[in-house]
């Protein structure tokens, strides 16, 4: 978990012109949502990044003097700007110095804005649909009018270009990025949107009819089983059940059930991953491949890679879906979870095991694949232990390829469990080391 320090330097840069008008948007329309304290950040790192071209960078204690805010709110108010596109942060450690830069954005433009259902939807749940309804005639377009044919000259017409000239030739081959009217994108993993209009328009079945509890396990499931969100719809509307009360209408066990039965095609074809590699250029290696792979696959899809495409087990499945539901592991750790047991349970999914391996990376809030790849590396370096049971995952050449890409010295000599022990401690789990 990163702490940010007053004597944290940070640097802002500005990722697209924004113009007086992107003012009233921001209070009319972002505010709302956002609060006070971050559109006073937004404005503020907005002049920063226009004093640094003088001075390059400044500290974060400077900042919170001008805004005589406590770092506490910034950081809160930093992350609401990240949530609605407003902002960009990235984090960098170099020796003992760290540096936070900022990439700030222009707001959705009205159009946009209103188009985009998580942000026109938050706006209504913040101050309620009749003053929406008001700020709407702000920006509403005038119906359009019969003004008889349209006679406005075309360009070619007037200026009469040859493409053959230099001067075209020459901005052809241009290739100059210059600033421009650049939003960031909302980060969502499941749409929602596109979830709710196929059940609404299908099955008649509206967002108020589900709350927030059975979406956020709706939404868990689909991730885990590589279900998207139309597939999902069909399924829901199977175990929806009207006649209960809301929150109890999703049988969400039976649900479970029918997305661990749906079949990634995708992932049919793919031949089992290799888990050594020699080295690593640019991430086009192996290693690299199937880092990507586990970063961006669902453990389901993960699973019947690693077995050539074959259907998971549904044991296998429900451990998968307890190392999500009760440790909250993100799916990139537990597709490292899942290879790491595989191949020191000769390819058995032990559950004590995998679950001994997943309260470990809970407790170190590892949230990416490739730093549980590096904890599980410290791990086994720092035990020195070497038997018959627990194979070497990770060798000493994909220990190197796995630092290289992450760039980022590694030395601590911090004693973890040892996975032997642990081994030896549930004796693999069993007859068959399943649930």
């Amino acid at each position: 978990m990163r702490v940010l320090s007053k004597k944290d330097y940070l640097e802002v840069t500005n990722r697209s012109l924004i113009a007086d008008y992107d003012h009233s948007t921001i209070v009319n329309l972002y505010e709302p949502i956002i609060g006070y304290a971050a559109t006073s950040v937004y404005f503020t790192l907005v002049f920063e990044g226009k004093n640094q071209k003088v001075y390059s960078m400044s500290k974060h204690e400077d900042l919170m003097m001008k805004m005589n805010m406590p770092i506490s709110i910034f950081v809160e108010s930093r992350k609401k700007l990240e949530a609605v596109g407003l902002l960009k942060t990235y984090y960098l450690k170099q020796n003992d110095c760290v540096i936070y830069h900022y990439d700030l954005y222009a707001p959705k433009t009205p159009y946009k804005f209103f188009d985009n259902a998580l942000l026109h939807g938050m706006l209504i749940k913040c101050i309620g649909s009749e003053q929406v309804n008001k700020i709407k005639l702000l920006y509403k377009s005038n119906s359009s009018k019969d003004y008889g044919e349209d006679i406005s000259s075309k360009f070619t017409e007037v200026f009469h270009p040859s493409f053959d000239d230099e001067s075209f030739v020459e901005a052809l081959n241009n290739k100059d990025r210059m600033i421009g009217r650049n939003s960031s994108t909302i980060q969502e993993t499941f749409a929602y949107e596109t979830f709710f209009k196929y059940l609404e328009k299908e099955y008649e079945i509206t967002p108020s009819d589900i709350n927030k509890k059975e979406m956020g396990e709706i939404h868990r499931l689909a991730s885990l089983n590589a279900v998207d969100e139309i597939t999902a719809a069909k399924l829901v509307a199977r175990v929806y059940r009207i006649s209960n009360p809301i929150g109890e209408r999703v049988d969400l066990m039976k649900l479970n059930e029918l997305f661990q039965k749906e079949i990634d095609y995708s992932c049919l074809s793919k031949k089992k991953v290799s888990s050594n590699a020699s080295n690593i250029n640019s991430g086009s290696t192996e290693l690299a491949k199937k880092i990507n792979i586990m970063e961006t696959k669902a453990p389901k899809s993960w699973l019947m890679i690693l077995q050539n495409g074959t259907s998971a087990a549904s044991a296998d499945l429900k451990i998968v879906d307890d190392l999500s539901n009760k440790f909250k592991l993100t799916n990139p750790v537990i597709n490292v979870v899942i290879e790491y047991v595989l191949n020191s349970c000769k390819n058995v999914l032990s559950r004590p095991f995998a679950e001994k391996v997943a309260a470990s990376l809970a407790r170190e809030e590892i949230t990416t694949a490739i730093d549980a790849m590096n904890y599980l590396l410290k791990v086994n370096t720092n035990t020195g232990k070497s038997t018959n049971k627990t194979k070497k995952v990770y060798q000493k050449e994909e220990k190197e390829d796995i630092q290289e890409i992450k760039k980022t010295e590694n030395n601590e000599n911090d004693e973890g469990p040892s996975w032997d022990d642990i081994l030896d401690e549930i004796d693999q789990g069993g007859s068959d080391g399943k649930a």
